[in-house]
């Protein structure tokens, strides 16, 4: 098997998702959990809209810090709108919305018509759609260690909307990441997926720096080499450890999901099983009297019908 392959990544050559557990439990029913992923997606959109309306005539006030930086208050308006695409939570939000929505949209299919969607894409597509899935159970926990192991000001901030956004943000996305991890069938991923993974907060790196050349600002404090380049190459180094952490507890997670719903049913004794064996002997020897008593009533009326047979004119 070939490193960079579809193999590797999770699509064999005998097809993709054989057993369709990227759209069944085996602890609800597919329309159950069809429901689940739709109601999450309609949360995660219903936040941003909300969050985006009402960040657009109204000031937030956020606190802020990391573990070498001192906390502080930060005060926003309208102008945070464009920038949460700069905000690794925020495109972690959008990602989560859109994924649940694809996701409960392929289950939907599949409870109606026994027949998965996915398994009509393209291979690539499949390939991501499985990726996807990967980064959904992965990041949002990675966000919310970070913001409330180090990011978060150790101030809250008693304002309803900041609050309910903060828990959205930082605490649902791991609720429903979770919920992925615990009622699809879904296996394990691959291993190589977490290449792809690291990849990905690699790439966003550079976005964020790329924000501060644009833009004049910087999307995390820790990022600015004013307090010092070691800080951001250990913030760096750390995130990735906690990232390599984060999925093999995941793995793990799964792993154990699926041995825990998978369980072999186990024989009965051995007093049972001849008790069994003796009641299902029984019945079969009721059942074949029956049928003898049957056929033998056949043959007796055939062969009545046979010797009494009326003579041309008679009567019976």
């Amino acid at each position: 098997m070939l490193l960079l392959s579809y193999e590797a990544f999770g699509v064999p050559p005998t097809g993709f998702d054989l057993g369709r557990s990227f759209v069944r439990s085996d602890i609800v029913s597919p329309s159950v959990l069809a429901g689940i992923r739709i109601l999450i997606s309609i949360y995660i959109f219903t936040t941003i809209v909300v969050a985006y309306a009402w960040q657009a005539g109204h000031h937030a006030r956020q606190s802020l810090g990391d573990v070498n930086i001192d906390p502080y208050i930060i005060v926003t308006g309208r102008e945070m709108i464009g920038k949460t695409f700069s905000y690794f939570t925020f495109l972690t939000w959008w990602s989560m919305g859109f994924y649940f929505a694809i996701a409960g949209f392929h289950t939907i299919y599949h409870a109606r018509r026994r027949q998965p969607y996915l398994h009509r894409w393209p291979k690539y597509l499949q390939l991501l759609h499985s990726l996807f899935y990967s980064t959904v159970i992965s990041f949002p926990f990675l966000v919310t260690i970070a913001y409330w192991g180090s990011l978060w000001g150790r101030v809250w901030i008693k304002q309803r909307y900041v609050e309910w956004l903060n828990l959205s943000v930082h605490a649902l996305n791991s609720v429903f990441a979770l919920e992925e991890i615990m009622l699809p069938a879904t296996s394990p991923p691959p291993p190589t997926h977490l290449s792809v993974v690291l990849l990905i907060l690699s790439v966003y790196l550079g976005l964020a720096y790329l924000t501060k050349a644009t833009q004049g600002w910087y999307v995390y404090e820790w990022m600015n080499p004013a307090h010092g380049n070691a800080s951001i190459v250990l913030h760096v180094f750390i995130y990735a450890a906690v990232m390599i952490a984060i999925f093999v507890a995941v793995w793990g997670g799964i792993w154990l999901r699926k041995r825990l719903t998978n369980r072999p049913r186990k024989l009965p004794s051995t007093p049972q099983r001849i008790a069994s064996d003796t009641s299902q002997e029984t019945a079969v020897k009721k059942g074949q009297e029956l049928i003898l008593t049957k056929s033998w009533r056949i043959q007796w009326s055939f062969e009545v019908q046979h010797h009494i047979r009326p003579k041309n004119g008679d009567m019976i």
